[in-house]
């Protein structure tokens, strides 16, 4: 069964000023006053966690399959209950106010009890949360197909897009799987969480109809020493731009990339808009017709690897885990992984 994540298992959760220990670090002491005595409506709740990890309107009420003025309702009325504003709003695209940094962790626990009492008032409820990463990625795909072929398994979905913040979640115990690549997080992997290669997902090379290398069988490094490659994105998500900086680095040539990334159709639209650029995509996305893909050589890979608790009671986990395995095509002679990646492969091979 396929659940939407914006399932809210409680109607509130009410603060007095009893609890001030609790939520004494959220802000001032003049917002501290305000929350004693204040009931917080989850779904306004949920809506302001989906907002601070999206920071943007419209993908954050896509997550929440809320229309955009619903979405904001909800958190105008979160603001209201709490008499401070969360966001500063730029058109579509927001930041949390020092407010907000500060009732987020607390936001994000409040969740997390919810459903916890949820789960302890009805124990077979709760379904598997499980992150995608994003909207065109693999592991949605495979999720969609698990949906049909084992209706058995509940499960709701989010996309964080990106493992570092799915990780984060996973280790709070807000998720129960995720998927990404492993790699270029900044930081150690834990010890307490496992790990497995389930896929790897082939990556081309978009460009506009009546760019110079449209109708290119394939692109290599020859051309793209001319064209360079450009993407949407600086830093994060980091497993992804080290990903791609180290083929571009591999096959020697130039990277441009620029900040703001706000999906795919923005990223076409941002194409369409400078169509001398050549970027990459996923090989096997759903493209519109002015957008040609064309293969790259040698072909670089996405790697997926399922991520989860060993410790985690949650009994449909092991069944969920049990129907990812994959198997993995890949030739050396012709297609690429970084040095990490390919002895994540090579171990997998092994076994």
């Amino acid at each position: 069964m396929f659940l939407s994540s914006c399932s809210c298992h409680l109607a509130h959760l009410v603060f007095d000023r009893l609890s001030n220990n609790y939520v004494g670090d959220l802000d001032n002491l003049r917002l501290s006053g305000k929350v004693g005595g204040v009931d917080l409506d989850l779904a306004q709740v949920r809506a302001f966690v989906a907002v601070a990890e999206q920071l943007h309107f419209g993908r954050a009420a896509a997550k929440l399959f809320l229309t955009q003025q619903a979405l904001s309702k909800r958190i105008q009325r979160l603001e209201s209950a709490l008499g401070e504003a969360l966001f500063l709003r730029y058109h579509q695209n927001v930041e949390l106010t020092p407010a907000g940094r500060r009732f987020l962790p607390h936001a994000r626990t409040l969740l997390a009890v919810a459903d916890a009492a949820a789960l302890a008032a009805r124990p077979q409820a709760r379904p598997l949360r499980v992150d995608v990463w994003g909207p065109v990625h693999h592991p949605l795909r495979l999720m969609r197909q698990l949906a049909d072929e084992s209706p058995e398994l509940i499960f709701e979905l989010s996309m964080r897009r990106s493992l570092g913040s799915a990780l984060e979640a996973l280790e709070r115990g807000e998720l129960d799987v995720a998927f990404g690549r492993p790699h270029d997080l900044g930081r150690r992997w834990p010890a307490d969480v496992s790990r497995r290669l389930i896929a790897l997902e082939p990556i081309a090379a978009g460009v506009v109809q009546g760019h110079p290398l449209a109708e290119a069988p394939v692109l290599t490094a020859q051309e793209l020493k001319t064209t360079g490659l450009w993407w949407p994105f600086e830093e994060s998500p980091s497993e992804l731009v080290g990903l791609l900086r180290s083929y571009a680095q591999h096959l020697g040539v130039p990277v441009q990339a620029t900040a703001l990334n706000l999906g795919v159709e923005h990223t076409l639209a941002d194409l369409r808009r400078h169509p001398h650029r050549v970027t990459p995509l996923g090989a096997r996305w759903p493209m519109p017709d002015d957008i040609r893909v064309i293969p790259l050589s040698p072909t670089p890979y996405l790697p997926w690897s399922v991520v989860w608790r060993p410790d985690n009671p949650h009994p449909l986990l092991p069944q969920l885990l049990s129907r990812l395995d994959c198997l993995i095509a890949f030739d050396p002679s012709k297609d690429w992984l970084p040095e990490a990646d390919l002895a994540d492969f090579l171990a997998f091979s092994a076994g």
